[in-house]
């Protein structure tokens, strides 16, 4: 069974308890539920006394958040939906990826949570908020991240974009960076912040800054600063094909708490 909403508060009734059940991995939809996007979709499917919620708030992908249904109910939800992509934990989102499927693999993640830094040691930089001064470097710094991993289309749209986030984050004073002198050398953001946690996202070292610990330091300073504002958990998601980032993260105290995938149509069925 499943049943549509058009009431966001309605919806947020049902569905937040649910996904509080396994915050540590359900900050993606907590998140965005709690900031308010406007939706695209909102559902919640039933089977037995198994439950997933679906949340789409961008055309690029739906999220699916919840209890594991049968391989042929997760195909027949795919169907109902058609959406362009879907994001969720593996045990959800793999079986829309069936022989002669029409979605292939964005992207294999893994999902972290910590309550306790492990710092590493600090290095000769300067950990602060990125200012009006730098902004303009994170702005560039956050379309380079972009285009790296893939997070999105690399269009005008997705351009303006990436420099109104950036900015939003400069002006709530969540966006993080390493300094040497003025010039920012490593960048990190705080994402969706909820009751259980927040997310820290929008990690990026340039390219020929890369092998020095910076995003190590980085992230650790960023997490210590976040803890003492008395979030009870920070989590991150990574690139799981990437095994050093891992292992950097996990240095630092991260927890692995699941995987996640994100997969998308084939050009075919665009």
């Amino acid at each position: 069974m499943v049943t549509h909403y058009r009431d966001y508060e309605s919806f947020k009734r049902v569905a937040v308890p649910f996904l509080e059940q396994r915050s540590e991995v359900h900050q993606l939809p907590l998140g965005i539920l709690e900031r308010g996007d406007t939706p695209l979709l909102m559902a919640i499917a039933e089977e037995d006394d198994r439950k997933i919620i679906i949340l789409q708030t961008i055309e690029e992908q739906a999220i699916l958040a919840g209890d594991a249904f049968s391989d042929p109910s997760m195909r027949k939800l795919a169907r109902i939906f058609d959406c362009k992509g879907y994001v969720g934990e593996h045990a959800l989102v793999k079986p829309l990826l069936a022989p002669h499927t029409k979605y292939r693999v964005k992207m294999d993640q893994g999902m972290y949570a910590l309550h306790h830094v492990t710092p590493p040691p600090r290095l000769n930089y300067v950990f602060r908020l990125v200012d009006d001064q730098a902004v303009d470097q994170a702005v560039s710094f956050g379309w380079d991240f972009i285009c790296e991993t893939g997070a999105l289309a690399v269009t005008e749209r997705n351009r303006l974009q990436n420099e109104q986030t950036i900015r939003r984050h400069r002006s709530m004073q969540t966006l993080f960076g390493l300094f040497d002198g003025d010039r920012l050398i490593a960048m990190a953001s705080a994402s969706r912040p909820t009751a259980s946690g927040v997310t820290v996202s929008y990690v990026y070292t340039p390219p020929e800054l890369r092998g020095q610990g910076l995003a190590s330091d980085l992230v650790a300073c960023v997490c210590i600063y976040l803890l003492k504002q008395a979030y009870p958990m920070i989590t991150l998601y990574t690139d799981w094909s990437n095994p050093t980032s891992n292992k950097i993260y996990q240095a630092i105290g991260f927890q692995l708490v699941g995987r996640s995938l994100q997969i998308t149509k084939t050009d075919k069925y665009r």
